[in-house]
This record gives C-alpha cells, structure tokens and sequence, in this order.
C-alpha cells in the first residue's frame, strides 16, 4: 500500500472520527432552581430579597408578581436578569390594581445566566385582542407564561418555562381537561429544545399522582413524556417527604427533562398558608438542585 493511500486512510479516518464524536462546549455543573407563588406580591421586596439570597437559587420562577415596579426592583437588588410573562388583556379576569398598561405580569423569571432567547405568552383570554403582542392562539395557557433559553458561565445552556396553570375547580373532570390542555401546548413549545436541559416550573394547581392523588391528568402526562418531577424524584416516599406547598397539598412543582439530574430538593418554610394579611404568601417555595452537561448543537436562537 502507497503512503499516500496510507495517508488518504488516515484522513477519511479522522473526518469520520470527529463527526460522531459529540463536542462538549460545557462542563458538569451544578445548578440551583426556585419556584414561588409569592400571593400577588404579598412578601414586599426586602422579604422577598431575604428569602431567595437565603436560598441562593440560579434560577428562580415567580407566580403572581403582579407588580411591575417591584419585579424590577427585585431583579436590581439581587442582580439577576429579569423576564416578565403571561401578561393579560383589558377584559380579563383579574382585577384591575393587578394590570400595568392594561396587562398583568404575574410569570416572571429572574437568573443570573446570559439570557440568550426569550418570549412571553399572553393569557388566552388575549384572544379578543389580537393585535396585542405575544399572543399564541396554540398556547391556550389561562395566565401565559414565560420561556427562555439561559446560558451559564460554563457555557451550558438550559432551557426554562416558568407557568401558572388553571386555578380553580380542583379534580372536576373539566379543569384538569383544560389544565392538560394547557400542559400540552407549554411541552409543545419546549420541544425543539429537546437536546438541551429543561426545566418547566410553576404553580400547576394540580396534585401528582407520585403523591398518591387520583383523578388529576398532568403529571401523568408530563411523566409520559419523559419528565421527572424533581422533588419526587430525590425524595420519592411521600409519607415521610409530603412536600406540602399550598393548604391543599403539593401543588407546585419543578419538571425536569432526561438532561438533568437532580440532586437535592426541598420546600422552603418562609410562608404562611392561607395568608390575606401582610404575611409572605400562601404558598411554600420549592427549591432544587441539579446537575447538567450540555454538547454542542447549533439551534435557531445561536
């Protein structure tokens, strides 16, 4: 055999080598994730402040911020970056004092990542106002929400929905239809974002299944789909771990996808339940730690 045959060999050897071989841009870290419905604002900002520089989340979800003046105020005082989803319309059933220039902001997402893709969507109850922005006829999601893609300092890229699902009627057969409905189209719109690490997050207003609670259709859908509920998943005996979130049971909840691996979870006990008062909300927060690798793939949002 001729060198220069040897050599061509060689060559197709390495080309083919280095096209299967998968390029790690990122490294094996170690991320934290914070889910709260803080009551309409209830907490006050230098509260809220307290509760999540004691957690020290990389991420954290809200639920029911609905004032702008203090999601931007928390965001500058903890020095995260700031998205605000899941914006009404006028007509929509929330009160007034909750609307900024005729929306109402209640997902918002605060991280110390690079923000590399975001968007909000609007409530469906923005579908008699079309021309407003951010409204997806295929998202029929009651309070919106928000998406985005976040990059680490490690260079991993993660991919977060932050939602609020249908708040009423409990088990009836109609509210978990519609909260399932919702669900579908928010694991619709992460899809593309499959290869990546996903994590949807929120009040869901549902119970699990994994607790032992029959007659509710998200999170066995969600497990169907390849999602692990993160707290369930690092302490799975709900008899010693209920992890209690709201007066009813264990309602919110951080979804995971088969790129993540969790490690550590807990629900937080800053918050009193069933709180009208100046008390910090009716909920508990749920926080959890992960680990995550992301490889090299080239999407839209590059």
């Amino acid at each position: 055999m001729d060198i220069k045959r040897i050599k061509r060999i060689r060559l197709i050897g390495y080309i083919l080598f280095f096209l299967v071989l998968p390029v790690s841009v990122g490294a094996e870290e170690t991320l934290r994730v914070m889910s709260y419905n803080i009551h309409m604002w209830e907490p006050g900002v230098e509260t809220l402040t307290g509760v999540i520089k004691a957690a020290n989340p990389d991420i954290v979800g809200l639920n029911e911020a609905w004032n702008e003046k203090k999601n931007g105020e928390i965001a500058k005082t903890l020095n995260y970056n700031i998205i605000c989803g899941g914006q009404g319309a006028p007509g929509s059933p929330t009160k007034r004092s909750h609307c900024v220039n005729d929306y109402y902001m209640p997902q918002v997402l605060l991280t110390r990542h690079k923000i590399v893709h975001s968007k909000v969507f609007n409530a469906m109850a923005a579908k008699e106002w079309e021309s407003r922005p951010d409204f997806d006829p295929n998202v029929p999601i009651y309070r919106g929400g928000t998406l985005a893609v976040l990059e680490t300092a490690k260079g991993n890229r993660v991919v977060v929905f932050v939602l609020h699902l249908h708040p009423w009627g409990g088990a009836d057969e109609k509210m978990t239809e519609m909260r399932l409905n919702e669900i579908k189209a928010i694991v619709g719109k992460v899809k593309p974002y499959a290869d990546l690490p996903v994590l949807i997050i929120g009040d869901f207003n549902t119970r699990s299944h994994l607790d032992g609670i029959k007659g509710w259709k998200v999170t066995p859908y969600l497990q169907k789909q390849g999602y692990k509920d993160l707290y369930r998943t690092v302490r799975p005996d709900p008899k010693a771990f209920p992890g209690k979130t709201a007066p009813e049971g264990r309602i919110d909840y951080i979804f995971c996808n088969r790129h993540v691996t969790p490690t550590s979870a807990k629900v937080l006990s800053d918050g009193v339940f069933g709180s009208r008062g100046f008390e910090n909300s009716d909920h508990l927060a749920v926080y959890g730690e992960f680990e995550i690798r992301t490889l090299e793939r080239k999407t839209e949002h590059d």
